[in-house]
């Protein structure tokens, strides 16, 4: 079986049944003291002070010109928070968030190196993981996540809500999340224990048609549902709003680093560019900073491609001027030239 071949049958799996990824690293700072709440509330750009344990919310930290240090999921738990990010931005996130710190009690644990991330994507995922939280013992304390919310026998439907779960002895947080655009949920597992869950999970999706996945595939999937990845469609270059991450954005919850710059921006719709899903005929797959082309003249450029097996044609995503996509005949899936030249950011 060839590597396409062997991508084919991965992304069928996550589209008809389940699939099993192992993440390689995932950032995770635990955020402590009795003013963690009002303290992320302030320096982050969404809502963190209506969270109640066992919700989460995605945000970013940004500087003053509302660029991106760091895009991240924050987890609220009763006696602390979790902000997992890509392992690459942890340290940055550390380093920025210490220095915001000036008399509040707030303390920052790097957890990244202890914890593991798989998730579980397709349409079975929620059946695998609600037959398995059946089977475990529940424990309303756990070694990775101490004084947390008591556990429920439901496995979470609203994104980046959690739970938890004692398995085979090993205490496993569950996290829905969306990597695929499929349903999808995240499990974070002591890392020193991972490989034995792993396995342990994959016996017990064998009746499910759970399959392991790789990294190529899941690019493909994430590529097709348009979900934007740190280091690849956007860097500490862009704001939330040209991104893709305008859900990472409050409104309405009063000043944050960069609130002022992205509330006049939303109020003049005032973003220059923005990324976009974009489709493709032919069988050349772009690559990166390649141009997007509009009656030969350049409208934009690429940040990732693949070719989507389900839609059978070219799947990329890309920054578009604005007067591509104001145009009033330009869609998202808008079939662009691609010229093979890099053009300026």
């Amino acid at each position: 079986m060839d590597s396409q071949e062997i991508i084919l049958r991965e992304y069928l799996a996550v589209k008809k049944a389940c699939a099993l990824f192992d993440h390689p690293d995932r950032g995770i700072i635990e955020v402590r003291g009795e003013d963690r709440t009002q303290f992320l509330h302030n320096v982050l750009s969404n809502d963190i002070k209506n969270l109640t344990a066992g919700k989460g919310i995605a945000a970013c930290l940004l500087n003053a010109q509302a660029k991106i240090i760091a895009n991240m999921n924050a987890l609220c738990f009763d006696d602390f928070f979790w902000l997992a990010l890509d392992y690459v931005l942890k340290d940055k996130l550390i380093q920025a968030l210490e220095k915001l710190i000036i008399t509040e009690d707030v303390k920052l644990r790097d957890r990244s190196d202890e914890l593991k991330l798989i998730s579980i994507h397709g349409p079975k995922a929620k059946e695998i993981l609600t037959v398995i939280a059946s089977e475990a013992k529940q424990s309303p304390s756990t070694e990775i996540a101490s004084s947390a919310t008591p556990p429920r026998n439901d496995i979470p439907d609203q994104i980046l809500n959690h739970t938890k779960i004692t398995t085979n002895g090993v205490p496993v947080i569950i996290i829905r999340i969306n990597l695929t655009g499929e349903i999808g949920y995240g499990l974070l597992i002591p890392k020193n224990q991972a490989d034995s869950i792993k396995n342990w999970l994959m016996e017990k999706g064998t009746s499910f048609g759970l399959t392991q996945i790789g990294a190529q595939a899941m690019e493909v999937l994430r590529i097709e549902a348009g979900i934007p990845r740190y280091g690849i469609d956007f860097d500490e270059s862009h704001i939330p709003l040209e991104a893709g991450l305008e859900k990472t954005v409050s409104f309405t919850k009063g000043c944050f680093p960069g609130q002022e710059i992205l509330a006049r921006l939303d109020s003049r719709g005032g973003i220059s560019k923005k990324l976009m899903g974009l489709e493709f005929e032919g069988e050349k797959i772009p690559k990166k900073n390649d141009q997007i082309t509009q009656d030969g003249k350049t409208v934009g450029y690429i940040t990732s491609a693949a070719f989507s097996p389900a839609l059978k044609k070219i799947v990329a995503m890309g920054y578009v001027k604005k007067e591509g996509w104001t145009s009033g005949e330009i869609k998202p899936t808008w079939q662009f030239e691609v010229q093979p030249d890099e053009v300026q950011r």
